[in-house]
């Protein structure tokens, strides 16, 4: 099949922990295909270089030394916090079907499709000054080269990239120069996961991390915006709780929700501009029907995560991703476009669903089309909410299993009354000395269950099925898990 003129620059975006970073040379920050315990055990007291002590908004990179170097293109997981399947299946969507010139952003030389790899540990606000600065090199070189003078950005986030990029259209007016943005379950409203780790961390094994985690405006700026802590009766937004709560520093708090604030602001004042309404669209991929938490209580000095969503939110919207709710996954001016592209999926391999991605490649090549306005009375497509709900499988795994803890996996089917047979598992190690395996749930009570024997340590991909497959099946569902012994 002949490749499609890509006429535009594509730039794809990593999440948090989703770039390599170096220090004087040498990896620092470079888990791909590992398990977080691997990382420890090799970085040993490195680690601790990436904690930072403050953030200069105007320096793209810091005194410490530590620059982003490349994507983190395999699967690795930080534990409680993020779990990523890589993005060379995303980065295949382009260079496959498309006909472009690849790049580094940071080169002076002409190219249309870039990987932007960037510190991830620094506030958003400096990676999208740093992201505009070179957008603007490469599109000036790009037209110039090209010819193409109507030739404009394409943004393909995940998660926290695409807050990044939101601040770079919004604040920073990138608006003028971009077609598209793209965006992979990016908690524009915030995600309990954030919440989390600050407050509680995760699993004595991971104190160094979780200090780390902890010292890094990004991480703040993962926190929900809206009011989902209940303190008594009443529930509030994280920055401006009452009370102190553990290990979250209220300043830092505040400053990541003016971050938030400042994109809102920005998008309202847009409102009046008539070239903003022509210029950029939003895409947004929204993961649903996995266990997701939705709200925290904080009682007794102690601060806990829960699924129950805050008084008032539509119960409908009580899902997500598994890391980010559905809720969140939707920017706030689009709450009633519908505009929006559902998967059942878990966060971590939203990017590379397959499904997905073959919509995507449409998008894409239709972006590419000249000439379509001048048709003249054209079909007309209504924009409308989801049609019916799809049958889905929701999964519930923890990131991490310790030696003394049993490896249980649950599962549901959801919205089907269609005999699917078996709920089957297969099993891969991503890392270490584990061996695939394909193994089947049990059903018990309405719900499958699988409990796996004694595993090798390591990182290990899950994916679900059910037996019989088909377009009426529920989408498989593919995850994550590492075990530590």
């Amino acid at each position: 099949m002949a490749k499609v003129q890509m006429r535009d620059i594509v730039v794809i975006l990593p999440g948090i922990t989703g770039s390599v970073l170096q220090k004087d040379g040498k990896d620092i920050w470079a888990v791909s295909g590992q398990a977080a315990w691997q990382a420890l055990r090799t970085l040993g007291d490195s680690l601790q270089w990436l904690k930072m002590a403050g953030d200069d908004p105007d320096a793209e990179y810091l005194d410490d030394g530590i620059k982003a170097t490349r994507l983190v293109d395999d699967a690795h997981l930080v534990p409680g916090l993020v779990k990523i399947d890589g993005y060379t299946t995303t980065a295949r969507l382009i260079t496959d079907y498309f006909e472009v010139i690849s790049g580094d952003i940071r080169e002076d030389k002409p190219a249309n499709f870039f990987k932007f790899p960037y510190d991830w540990r620094r506030d958003n606000r400096v990676n999208a000054k740093i992201l505009k600065k070179y957008l603007d090199l490469r599109l000036k070189q790009w037209r110039e080269y090209t010819g193409i003078k109507d030739a404009k950005v394409i943004l393909m986030a995940h998660s926290m990239g695409g807050l990044v990029s939101r601040y770079y259209l919004e604040v920073l007016q990138g608006w003028r120069d971009c077609k598209a943005l793209i965006t992979f379950g990016t908690p524009f409203r915030g995600s309990l996961n954030g919440v989390n780790f600050l407050a509680n961390g995760y699993k004595q094994q991971f104190l160094d991390l979780t200090e780390v985690m902890r010292s890094l405006p990004s991480v703040y700026q993962l926190m929900p915006i809206y009011k989902m802590l209940k303190i008594g009766n009443e529930y509030h937004r994280i920055a401006e709780a009452p009370v102190k709560l553990p290990y979250i520093i209220k300043e830092r708090a505040e400053n990541a929700l003016k971050f938030h604030r400042e994109i809102e602001d920005a998008v309202n004042s847009h409102k009046n501009d008539a070239a903003y309404h022509q210029s950029y669209k939003i895409i947004p991929i929204v993961g649903t029907k996995q266990t997701t938490f939705q709200s925290a209580n904080f009682a007794d000095g102690q601060l806990t995560v829960s699924l129950d969503l805050p008084t008032g939110i539509d119960s409908l919207l009580g899902d997500g991703d598994g890391t980010v709710p559905y809720l969140s996954a939707i920017p706030i001016e689009l709450s009633s476009e519908y505009r929006e592209t559902y998967i059942p999926g878990q966060h971590g391999s939203l990017q590379n669903n397959d499904k997905i991605l073959g919509q995507l490649l449409e998008r894409l090549k239709g972006m590419q089309v000249q000439g379509l306005g001048d048709i003249r009375d054209p079909f007309y497509v209504e924009v409308s909410p989801k049609a019916a709900e799809q049958p889905a499988i929701c999964l519930t795994l923890d990131d991490l299993y310790l030696a003394d803890e049993a490896i249980e996996v649950r599962a549901k089917i959801l919205n089907t009354d269609r005999d699917n047979g078996q709920l089957k598992a297969k099993i891969e190690p991503v890392s270490g000395e584990g061996k695939s395996l394909n193994v089947d749930f049990e059903e018990q009570n309405g719900e499958w269950v699988l409990t796996l024997g004694d595993l090798a340590q390591g990182l290990y991909r899950l994916k679900v099925q059910t037996e019989k497959t088909g377009a009426q099946a529920p989408i498989p569902v593919s995850s994550l898990f590492e075990v530590v012994k």
